[in-house]
């Protein structure tokens, strides 16, 4: 215990003296970080004070803007996206490069019909010696609708006396629509329909889905497009095609 007590003592001896403060010393810094703190909060204020300012000025020139004129929406260029040959469907219909050759210069369009989902045309090679079905889309979100879901009717070669070829695509209709828009939303179909125009027939008439409308012929190739709000109606009330000769007499007639 007197032991201890003795160490004990002993560092109490070695300590340092006790801390006396030098008044002037914290006198003189307590003014120094008065002026510290008086510049921050001087420089916090005029930045504040600025800010006020420029949104004042923001809002003053927001609220003096005048409005800009609304754009005119432009319909939106058509793209090819199906191409077949007349006389080699089976071989053509999804060769790309070969697509792409047909868009880019048989520029000769025998016989076309447009509206605003998009046509189906007949297009001629430079040569003039052949031929081909293009179905274009005009694009609805960025996607191009008119040539996807081709239909291939009565299978054989187009060179067939009442050979038809069918195209079908989800559609608008004729009814104006902001295509660009995310949110629009077309349920309707788009049939496209062409040919060649067999021997001796003038006329090909087309009924059905509550129409009632000729092809377009020339230089004996005939085109036509359908539209329908919904895809069921064609149970209901499907596409018959009918052709006639010159003398109006019907050579052809059929369910599609």
């Amino acid at each position: 215990m007197t032991t201890e007590l003795k160490t004990l003592l002993d560092q109490a001896a070695d300590r340092p003296a006790t801390f006396t403060p030098d008044v002037a010393d914290l006198v003189a810094a307590g003014r120094h970080r008065t002026r510290v703190r008086r510049v921050v909060i001087s420089a916090a204020t005029a930045v504040a004070a600025a800010t006020v300012v420029i949104a004042g000025l923001l809002i003053g020139q927001l609220g003096n803007a005048k409005p800009q004129p609304a754009t005119t929406a432009t319909q939106p260029t058509m793209i090819t996206d199906l191409c077949a040959k007349s006389d080699d469907f089976f071989r053509t219909a999804n060769d790309d490069a070969w697509r792409r050759q047909v868009v880019s210069t048989w520029t000769d369009k025998v016989v076309e019909v447009t509206d605003p989902d998009g046509a189906i045309t007949v297009r001629r090679s430079p040569d003039g010696s052949q031929y081909a079905y293009c179905v274009a889309g005009v694009p609805i979100n960025g996607r191009p609708l008119g040539g996807f879901g081709a239909t291939l009717l009565n299978v054989g070669i187009i060179t067939r006396p009442f050979q038809i070829q069918r195209y079908w695509t989800m559609a608008c209709g004729d009814v104006p629509v902001d295509r660009a828009d995310r949110k629009t939303l077309c349920m309707g179909v788009r049939y496209s329909y062409a040919g060649r125009v067999p021997e001796g027939v003038t006329r090909i008439a087309f009924s059905g889905l509550g129409q009632h409308a000729d092809a377009t012929i020339k230089d004996g190739y005939w085109v036509h497009r359908v539209y329908t709000d919904t895809i069921l109606k064609g149970n209901t009330d499907p596409i018959y095609i009918t052709m006639y000769d010159g003398a109006g007499k019907q050579v052809f007639r059929e369910r599609y």
